[in-house]
């Protein structure tokens, strides 16, 4: 089953959502796929998000920032080099 944006229920990635305050899709429910992009990517390369890091949805016990099972610090692409859930 495709994501859906969680403000408007789309199934389109970037720029056209009516209902965000930044008029980006966001799809949080997806761990799989960058929230802003739909990239399966980690790391640099979204074009979307302000620090153009790929950040995906929540879910899989994953961290959100670079896919990883681990917890506590140590992420390299988290702002906060820690890894989020």
């Amino acid at each position: 089953m495709a994501s859906k944006c969680t403000f408007c229920g789309s199934t389109a990635y970037g720029p056209g959502c009516p209902g965000s305050t930044n008029g980006l899709h966001i799809h949080n429910n997806d761990e799989t796929r960058c929230i802003m992009c739909g990239s399966r990517s980690y790391g640099n390369g979204c074009l979307q998000t302000p620090t153009r890091k790929h950040v995906h949805g929540h879910g899989g016990m994953k961290c959100i920032w670079c896919g990883s099972l681990k917890v506590g610090m140590g992420c390299e692409h988290s702002p906060t080099h820690s890894h989020e859930r």
